[in-house]
């Protein structure tokens, strides 16, 4: 079984590298005809982009299609696989395809008269690096042609040449137009294979020799390409050379026929133009348009998350500051009965009198009266009484009090008020069902202690029992 396996992994692998190098072998065919005959090389690129796997090599393939529809004059068919090529591009992010990416996007705005600046959301000018080969072409078209040879040499000595033959035919037509003839035979010799091109090339190296109006001779290279010329560059300098030529030989049926062939490629190539113009554009809006859109959208996710992050933080804050206070508030409680504690203790054990003090009998009269009635109308439940709090509503001083509550009560003034509270507690537990439902701590509020814990002390040195049980006592009584 393994083995099975093993033989059917091996030819998988012989399988696959040999897809590989038979896509390999098309991608060269293709672009060794890409110049030749750039329709054929059209088909087999498109083959290749549509059956190839990996994003890297659909990408070289789309690049070589595109390259050939720009010859044709395609520029509808160019716009829609540049762009293909720029969604692929995300992925693989191959600085090589970038290069090429942008260099024809650059090449199709130039073609349509449109400026680069106009994809600035889609591409930034600044990731367009200098090519030569670019500025070689556009100095050929401005005259330029020792700028032409410089801009070739320098292109010559970048990485990433592409198409080298037609760096040869350049070089020939610069060196043919400053009369440097035997240099211009040397490099249209190299684009031999590359018929179109080299017999122009060899049309005007041959009338760079010649009085052009005495010999016709350097037309007949032309005749054989003129109808099969696929470069519409190449193919417009046809009709130009014919329409010049035939013009200074006075050959007017001649000239007539080029002319009308020439105006009518021209006429039909400005409207192609335009219409792929308008097309590109339309094109470009679509796409700035969706990238507004997306980073709207993210524009939009990126205010939810801040304001998720924002509300958490606060609700993190909010938890952590009430969680910080309870804390705090349980410690000042803590304390505070801790304080109240103490000074239950210390009120019990102080002597309030060193020595026995001598009362009017009309006035202890008077007190315990007042007192009957402090005790009577409830008073001892305000949080707030005190030793001095209370002589003073009697109109008396705290010596005779808590003399007199020593005397008579036999107890202290806070154990007196305490009892007080304690008792009335009492008889609301035994005589007020409700009472029995209520929590510890609304008992100790309602008899007017400070804490729970001082009420829960109080109460178990009064009853012997803890506020809880005893009032499982009276339920169960």
């Amino acid at each position: 079984m393994k083995l099975i396996l093993t033989v059917f992994l091996v030819i998988g692998t012989i399988i696959k590298a040999q897809n590989s190098r038979d896509a390999e072998t098309l991608f060269l065919e293709s672009k060794d005809l890409l110049y030749k005959k750039p329709s054929e090389s059209a088909v087999i690129s498109e083959f290749l982009s549509k059956n190839s796997s990996d994003d890297n090599d659909k990408i070289k393939a789309l690049l070589l299609l595109t390259e050939s529809y720009l010859i044709r004059g395609d520029y509808n068919s160019a716009s829609e696989t540049l762009f293909q090529c720029l969604e692929l591009s995300k992925k693989s992010n191959r600085p090589e395809n970038e290069s090429q990416i942008n260099f024809l996007l650059a090449r199709l705005c130039d073609e349509l008269g449109i400026e680069f600046s106009q994809l600035y959301l889609i591409k930034d000018e600044k990731e367009i690096t200098q090519n030569y080969y670019e500025k070689a072409i556009k100095s050929y078209s401005d005259s330029n042609w020792h700028q032409t040879i410089k801009d070739l040499k320098l292109f010559e000595k970048q990485k990433n040449k592409s198409f080298p033959e037609l760096s040869n035919f350049y070089y020939a037509l610069s060196y043919s137009n400053l009369g440097k003839l035997d240099s211009a035979r040397y490099y249209a010799q190299k684009i031999k294979n590359y018929e179109p091109y080299y017999f122009y090339t060899k049309a005007k190296i041959e009338s760079s020799g010649k009085e052009s109006d005495k010999t016709i001779d350097h037309l007949e290279y032309l005749k054989p390409i003129n109808k099969k010329v696929q470069d519409i560059w190449l193919r417009n300098e046809i009709y130009n050379w014919f329409v010049e030529n035939y013009d200074e030989l006075k050959n007017k049926e001649k000239y007539r026929e080029y002319y009308q062939l020439q105006t009518a490629f021209q006429d039909s190539l400005s409207t192609v133009k335009e219409n792929a113009r308008i097309s590109f554009l339309n094109k470009i809006g679509q796409k700035q348009d969706e990238i507004l859109e997306t980073k709207a959208e993210q524009q939009i996710k990126m205010i939810y998350l801040i304001a998720i992050a924002v509300l958490l933080v606060f609700t993190v804050a909010y938890f952590f500051n009430r969680k910080l206070n309870r804390k705090r508030n349980d410690y000042e409680k803590s304390r505070q009965e801790a304080e109240d504690r103490e000074k239950f203790i210390a009120e019990n054990k102080a002597q309030e009198s060193g020595g026995k003090i001598v009362i009017p009998d009309k006035t202890i009269s008077f007190l315990l009266e007042k007192l009957e009635k402090f005790e009577s109308n409830n008073e001892y439940l305000d949080p707030a009484i005190s030793l001095n709090l209370l002589a003073e509503n009697l109109n008396t001083n705290t010596k005779y009090l808590s003399e007199i509550i020593n005397t008579y009560k036999n107890k202290n003034f806070h154990s007196y008020i305490n009892e007080l509270r304690i008792n009335y507690i009492i008889s609301k537990l035994k005589n007020d069902p409700v009472y029995l439902k209520y929590k510890v701590s609304h008992l100790a509020q309602e008899a007017g202690f400070s804490s729970h814990s001082l009420f829960s002390t109080v109460f178990k040195q009064v009853t012997g029992h803890s506020p809880a049980s005893f009032i499982k006592t009276i339920k169960n009584q």
